[in-house]
């Protein structure tokens, strides 16, 4: 029991760090949201607002655009950090516990195990908002790729130092 709890706190402290790395330093993460400078944000946020005030909307003349919807309050850093970090050591807790679930396999059988689990959440998440949502080409392979390398470096450093 140990020894998962401190490969959940460990994989999850790395994928903390390197899912915000690589969101703030490739050109598929933050770099690619922008904001329309030109259009009316007032006229659009209190159109928005009057539509509700937590939900999401789609808006689909001439361009589609998907649109998150949140009281301005909820926007705030800290919150927003401490619940990546509770969200990446959920994340870390799942890994380990496949670790721990293959303890005696090889390795190599370890981290394909969690890289397949990592393909899993890629195509159940990414790909749905590509799809469904629209999310840019960029974008999702990228964070694919991100996750994925993500999964197998926190992975790789709980099976050979924590969970053996």
């Amino acid at each position: 029991m140990m020894e998962w709890l401190m490969g959940t706190v460990v994989a999850g402290v790395i994928l903390f760090f390197w899912m915000g790395l690589t969101q703030n330093m490739t050109p598929w993460g933050i770099k690619r949201v922008v904001s329309p400078g030109a259009v009316d944000q007032d006229r659009i946020g209190q159109a928005l607002a009057e539509m509700t005030t937590d939900g999401m909307a789609l808006i689909t003349k001439r361009v589609t655009a998907f649109i998150a919807i949140r009281p301005a309050a909820q926007y705030q850093m800290r919150r927003y950090f401490a619940l990546e970090l509770v969200t990446q050591v959920i994340v870390g807790g799942v890994l380990s516990g496949i670790l721990m679930l293959t303890v005696g396999q090889p390795l190599e059988t370890r981290l394909l195990l969690i890289g397949l689990v990592g393909l899993a959440g890629i195509a159940s998440i990414h790909l749905q908002y590509w799809n469904w949502w629209g999310f840019s080409n960029l974008y999702t392979l990228g964070m694919g790729v991100n996750r994925l390398l993500g999964y197998l470096i926190a992975g790789g450093v709980v099976a050979a130092f924590i969970i053996r």
